[in-house]
């Protein structure tokens, strides 16, 4: 067996830089495991739901927050993060044999903690949610289709004391039990006029 693929079977990630000895003992891999060896690690991320399970590759060190991976798969995925890379609303999520993701990380834990939890993987998907914006605030939406009503208590407004409007047509308030079909960083002004009270 070669060192490689002992990495393989202990670290479930490539190391892309080679380790030092000519033969290296399991023992020796663990230990080099346990001291947080910085070499660059090679992962997968992939769209979560993609039918198509277009991958791409990341090199990066065990010591990246989760976050950086996220950013950085998004930006590979040809995506934004919303509302932006620092603090996004969207999720990352690790996947797993028979193509299982596991629930959302926590994205301000290491790459190298992440490796260290079971079951090992070096896939992640990235989850783009229904991420919405009233004023300045940022919220993800529950549903496709929400009332005006419902995307004001959403944003933490209440409804007989605001009225929701389209930025491009900010005239008439939109009617407020109408649903909306919403899409992914729709925007919408919320006016303190209480014509929905």
């Amino acid at each position: 067996m070669t060192p490689s693929e002992t990495l393989e079977v202990i670290e479930k990630v490539e190391v892309l830089e080679t380790v030092p000895g000519d033969a290296v003992g399991i023992e020796d891999l663990i230990e080099v495991r346990e001291e947080g060896l910085n070499g660059k690690v090679e992962i997968t991320v992939e769209l979560w739901r993609d039918a198509e399970h277009h991958r791409h590759h990341i090199h990066t060190s065990r010591d990246v927050q989760l976050l950086h991976v996220l950013d950085e798969g998004a930006r590979k995925l040809g995506v934004k993060l919303l509302p932006d890379g620092a603090h996004p609303l969207d999720h990352l999520r690790g996947v797993y044999p028979g193509h299982e993701t596991g629930k959302p990380l926590s994205l301000e834990q290491t790459l190298g903690e992440f490796l260290k939890q079971q079951p090992v993987t070096h896939h992640f998907a990235v989850e783009l949610v229904l991420a919405i914006q009233v004023n300045t605030r940022w919220r993800i939406a529950p549903e496709h289709e929400m009332s005006p009503k419902a995307i004001l208590t959403l944003a933490g407004l209440k409804p007989d004391e605001y009225s929701l409007y389209h930025p491009v047509d900010a005239k008439e308030p939109l009617p407020p039990d109408v649903p909306v079909k919403l899409h992914r960083g729709e925007r919408f002004e919320a006016q303190r006029d209480g014509k929905y009270g």
